[in-house]
């Protein structure tokens, strides 16, 4: 169920929704300073967020405020911020909010500028601490604003071992030019990560994130490591690359024999069924 309250002026502050609530538009609600949900998990009242789309376009002092609950503890600001926000979620959630037009986003693990090119891929490494919960990838966009066509399209595939594991093409991403001072924002659990016939393999693993537009529009794209805020660092960002060659089918279906995704241990449980994908 949506909840669309965009264009709200008056509007101060949000309680509590009911869990059927799994959207929520609060664009233009320009004297929005409170959503009990976003101010509860950073207070530690809450973990699960539950809304899977948030659009908080032009809502500058709501996230004013949140970066400023997230500064309480520490100077880390806005990275802090989604540390908290993201590292607890076991669902994927998409957010697109207001930053300053300075900082798109400066504070993500790794950042690349658009330069013409199309494809943009990061490669994460995970190590051997890394646990499956509470950790994943937030993705960002940013548009230029100075576009012929006011709608940038782009697709996001992840990988795991060169195994497509999360691929959002099928409900391809939009956002608009007048939205240029803004981010859309997606975060990805690793635990939401999988398809039929693909066991979780043991840490260390590769993971490969790639970001494609077919039309020159971007003005910033990157991923962010997301990890518990008071834990050890469990996973690096080894690679990211700029790709003039557009995304082909074999990268959006790539898939190896199953076989090859167990581990040893995993082989030796009785309970395992290896099937063959080819």
């Amino acid at each position: 169920m949506k909840l669309n309250l965009s264009g709200c002026r008056r509007l101060v502050e949000i309680p509590e929704l009911p869990p059927s609530i799994k959207m929520l538009d609060v664009v233009d609600c320009v004297s929005l300073e409170r959503i009990s949900k976003l101010s509860n998990i950073l207070e530690r009242k809450e973990s699960q967020i539950m809304i899977k789309v948030m659009d908080l376009t032009n809502c500058w002092r709501l996230c004013q405020n949140l970066v400023e609950m997230a500064n309480k503890d520490d100077d880390e600001g806005d990275a802090d911020l989604f540390s908290r926000l993201l590292s607890s979620q076991q669902s994927k959630f998409t957010i697109k909010f207001p930053v300053p037009r300075s900082e798109v986003p400066k504070w993500f693990s790794c950042l690349m500028d658009f330069k013409g090119y199309r494809q943009f891929e990061f490669c994460v490494e995970t190590l051997a601490n890394f646990k499956w919960d509470n950790t994943g990838l937030a993705l960002c966009v940013a548009v230029d604003q100075n576009l012929h066509n006011p709608w940038t399209e782009f697709e996001v595939c992840i990988h795991i071992n060169e195994v497509s594991v999360c691929s959002m093409c099928g409900c391809r991403q939009w956002v608009h030019s007048r939205e240029w001072d803004h981010v859309w924002l997606q975060y990805v659990p690793f635990l939401e990560m999988w398809r039929f016939g693909y066991m979780r393999p043991s840490p260390p693993f590769t993971c490969r994130v790639i970001i494609y537009t077919s039309v020159s529009s971007f003005k910033i794209c990157g991923v962010h490591l997301v990890m518990p805020p008071d834990e050890d660092v469990c996973m690096k960002l080894i690679r990211a690359e700029n790709i003039t060659s557009e995304l082909s089918d074999d990268e959006l279906e790539k898939r190896t024999d199953c076989k090859e995704l167990y581990t040893d241990a995993q082989l030796e449980r009785k309970d395992v069924i290896i099937t063959d994908a080819a």
